[in-house]
């Protein structure tokens, strides 16, 4: 009686112990199940344990962060933004080295860039060279913008020579 008491005993403990065990990260194999074998009166214990191999634990290492979205042009260097392409317009504004600014469009004409004008908000176009524009902006679906027509110069007014009365002596 006492060997079957402590046999159960042992049971109840090897259950109780391998039930409170926490996870620790390592691979989870089976419990060994616990016979006792009742048929002689020593009651021996035998312990069964699984001789299979557990699956490996399966851990990802990949360790890809997503792509940050591009970010604005950077200027270059302190540059001018015309109210089209090149000098033969107005100038705009001024623009700060490293100074980011939206970008808006392409020009029509190669070599331009329509950016939105930080200071007064509106459109001014920059010379492709003085900006910095990050590699995974997509240029293909920006707006083409056309360069707006130039101020037509006026004539100046033409000189015509006023003819200078001559004097002649009176006799």
């Amino acid at each position: 009686m006492k060997n079957r008491i402590f046999g159960a005993a042992l049971v109840f403990l090897s259950l109780a112990l391998g039930a409170c065990n926490l996870p620790s990260g390592a691979p989870v194999t089976e419990a060994p199940s616990v016979l006792a074998d009742t048929s002689t009166p020593t009651a021996a214990l035998f312990v069964e344990t699984s001789t299979s191999t557990p699956e490996a634990l399966v851990v990802s290492t990949d360790t890809a962060s997503p792509v940050p979205p591009p970010q604005d042009p950077l200027v270059l260097r302190a540059t001018l933004c015309w109210q089209g392409p090149g000098p033969i317009y107005d100038v705009v504004s001024a623009l700060k080295q490293n100074e980011r600014v939206k970008l808006l469009g392409r020009g029509s004409i190669s070599g331009w860039f329509v950016i939105e004008n930080p200071i007064y908000k509106d459109p001014c176009w920059v010379a492709e060279g003085e900006l910095q524009i990050d590699a995974g902006t997509d240029l293909t679906n920006l707006k083409i913008f056309n360069p707006p027509p130039t101020a037509t110069p006026t004539k100046p007014p033409t000189y015509t020579p006023t003819p200078v009365p001559t004097l002649t002596p009176v006799p």
